[in-house]
């Protein structure tokens, strides 16, 4: 369990165990946690790279975890015959069994973000002209207490990054026995600078934020203010991302100091 090498503070072993290879780094971009920012600056000092999408103009002919899977399934037949060094996708835990499964070395990254400030990013952002099919939601979704309706908006961080199974039984333990486990790194959006240069460093090109994309400045439309009721439901409907949440921060608070004393040690940011 590589991650757990970071989290005891074994700086030297966690990165001796990355940075020696040339893995394929697999980030599974959880919506609205900094990802699109994240990949403006991993994309150029990781090459080849990937995007795994799904084309929302086709979305009215066919199902999109369907397409999903489809998209998948064509990476791996490219990185049968390619080496890449970078993936990213709004993938589940499903698509990164796969792809493991099927092409070798894969370390498996990710972001997490407050539960809360998520998904009021998310509806805003879906609010926002960024969204294709913002005036169509809007309409449909004039407040968040509206968009806090639909479950499939509930844990969203669990819903990509943890099987079915786990997600169903909701006991905290095992979901994050299963993220480290399995994953190589999970940063933290709040500390988005110190994750940056731990991602960076493990790619050999330590590097400080300079790329900032799909910002959403508030406006009259996607402005949101909680009331105290509303921000407790929002809570409630995304608990197991909270419990999990809090439990990660936790553990990266816990070993940023140390951790930002070796990366000093190891070299200076580009």
């Amino acid at each position: 369990m590589v991650l757990e090498r970071l989290f005891s503070g074994d700086f030297q072993g966690y990165f001796d165990n990355t940075v020696e290879r040339k893995p394929l780094w697999l980030f599974v971009h959880v919506p609205k946690t900094a990802g699109s920012s994240l990949n403006g600056e991993l994309v150029p000092i990781l090459s080849p790279n990937y995007h795994i999408f799904v084309d929302y103009t086709a979305l009215d002919q066919r199902p999109f975890h369907e397409m999903l899977d489809e998209s998948v399934s064509r990476f791996i037949e490219l990185a049968g015959t390619r080496r890449y060094a970078y993936c990213t996708g709004h993938i589940t835990a499903d698509h990164v069994s796969r792809i493991a499964r099927s092409v070798p070395d894969v370390r498996p990254m990710t972001l997490l973000r407050d539960p809360v400030a998520r998904f009021v990013s998310d509806y805003r952002y879906q609010c926002s002209p960024m969204h294709p099919g913002h005036e169509d939601f809007r309409r449909a979704h004039p407040a968040i207490e509206s968009y806090l309706e639909l479950p499939g908006e509930w844990n969203k961080a669990s819903g990509h990054l943890l099987p079915a199974e786990l997600r169903l039984e909701g006991d905290t333990t095992p979901c994050v026995n299963y993220l480290t486990a399995r994953y190589d790194l999970i940063g933290i959006q709040e500390d988005y600078a110190l994750t940056l240069r731990l991602i960076s460093t493990l790619a050999g090109a330590p590097r400080r934020p300079t790329v900032r994309k799909r910002i959403n400045t508030p406006t009259v439309e996607t402005g949101v203010t909680l009331s105290a009721e509303t921000e407790a439901r929002i809570r409630s409907r995304n608990a197991l991302d909270i419990a999990v949440y809090e439990v990660m921060a936790a553990r990266f608070a816990g070993v940023r100091a140390g951790l930002v004393e070796y990366l000093d040690r190891v070299g200076p940011l580009e």
